[in-house]
C-alpha cells in the first residue's frame, strides 16, 4: 500500500468545511484540490488521494470551544436543548464532555447557570453524531478529486 517514497500532502480543513459536498482548497503543499463527494463528512486523517508518488490526508483545524461537564442526565438534555433551539452545533464526546465552539455569550450564559464552562482549543471531531436518522439505504458515493499541481 505505501512504500514510504510517496510525498504526504495536508488538506486542512475547519471542522464546518467537512460535510460540504463539493470543496475547492490549497493543501499545505500548495496543490489546489477540488472535491466533490456525497454528503458523508470527511474526517480527520482520513487520505482523500493516493497514487504511486502522493498521499493526500485530512487535517481538521483546531478551534476556540466551550467545554463543560453536566453533571446529570437532565442537566444534559435541558442545556443541548437550549443550546440546539439557537441551532449552535453541539459535539459529545465519550466522556460526557459537551463541546461548542467558542461564542462569548453562550459561554456567560453556561457560566450563570453553574456549568463551569472552560475554554479549550479542540478539533472538533464526529460532527454529524447528532444528526437524524432518516433512514434511507446509505449509498457509497466515491469521492472525486481533482488536483491543480
Amino acid at each position: 500500500m505505501f512504500s514510504g517514497k510517496e510525498e504526504w500532502d495536508i488538506l486542512e480543513l475547519d471542522w464546518f468545511e467537512t460535510a460540504r459536498t463539493t470543496l475547492r482548497k490549497y493543501t499545505k503543499g500548495n496543490r489546489e484540490v477540488g472535491i466533490r463527494k456525497s454528503s458523508v463528512p470527511l474526517s480527520d486523517g482520513q487520505i482523500i488521494y493516493q497514487d504511486s508518488d502522493l498521499v493526500i490526508s485530512v487535517s481538521i483545524r483546531p478551534v476556540s470551544c466551550i467545554v463543560f461537564r453536566p453533571g446529570t442526565y437532565r442537566d444534559m438534555s435541558i442545556i443541548c436543548f437550549e443550546i440546539g433551539n439557537k441551532h449552535i452545533p453541539i459535539f459529545i464526546t465519550e466522556d460526557a464532555e459537551v463541546i461548542i465552539e467558542f461564542e462569548r455569550p453562550l459561554f456567560r450564559l453556561l457560566e450563570r447557570f453553574g456549568f463551569e464552562p472552560t475554554q479549550e482549543v479542540r478539533k472538533l471531531l464526529k460532527t454529524h453524531s447528532l444528526t437524524i436518522n432518516n433512514h434511507r439505504k446509505a449509498v457509497a458515493t466515491p469521492i472525486l478529486i481533482k488536483l491543480k499541481t
